[in-house]
């Protein structure tokens, strides 16, 4: 049995595995595993896959998983054009003034900048809003559209005692808004891993915003 309400940090933990690009977990009425779904690049055999879900899983929250409610989908074409237009991080800048602080993020493709700055108040919460924000004005001026990425929270999370961070954006599209999430661990630096997770939030939506 499971708590229902840990299924959001599985699900962040499955999809920082090798190879994989998103995981929905569903439970039964008990709070029971019944479904574990895996969109996943073909880099690793679905095998290999269903073994590190498993391993994951018990090694995080002592969940013990059969592999025959493991399902693994893949793709190869579509998702690797999608990887092309990637942005990557080129720097990240934090200038602190009295009880203001300042983000200046630096993203690239290829051999181009897009810069996107964002002021606030000096402290832990607002400081990681205000690197989310400067990382979507940088996307923005990289789709040459406004508002199309809407910050919508930033939160800091443990899993297995490992600190992350998760990002929630608002997409807006002609037929309506929809909320993505991302998601990073924190390895040295935090304000990395905030910029990390709002890429990983949006990434997948900028092939179809690109605009030359």
């Amino acid at each position: 049995m499971i708590d229902v309400h840990n299924i959001e940090e599985y699900q962040l933990l499955l999809n920082q595995l090798p190879g994989v690009h998103n995981s929905r977990i569903i439970a039964d009425k008990e709070g029971n595993l019944a479904e574990i779904h895996i969109l996943s690049d073909i880099s690793r055999s679905p095998k290999q896959i269903v073994r590190d879900v498993q391993s994951a899983l018990l090694v995080s929250s002592n969940l013990q998983v059969d592999h025959k409610i493991i399902s693994v989908a893949q793709i190869e074409g579509n998702y690797s054009n999608t990887q092309e237009f990637r942005l990557c991080i080129d720097s990240i800048q934090m200038y602190s003034r009295h009880t203001t602080v300042e983000a200046r993020v630096l993203l690239k493709r290829d051999d181009q900048i897009f810069e996107g700055t964002s002021t606030g108040g000096n402290s832990p919460q607002v400081r990681m809003r205000i690197v989310a924000e400067a990382t979507l004005k940088a996307v923005r001026q990289f789709c040459k559209k406004e508002f199309l990425f809407v910050l919508s929270d930033v939160l800091p999370i443990n899993l297995n005692n490992q600190k992350a961070i998760t990002v929630s954006v608002l997409y807006f599209t002609e037929k309506g808004e929809v909320y993505l999430i991302g998601s990073s661990f924190v390895n040295n630096d935090e304000s990395e891993a905030v910029v990390k997770a709002t890429l990983d939030a949006i990434n997948r939506k900028l092939i179809i915003n690109y605009n030359e």
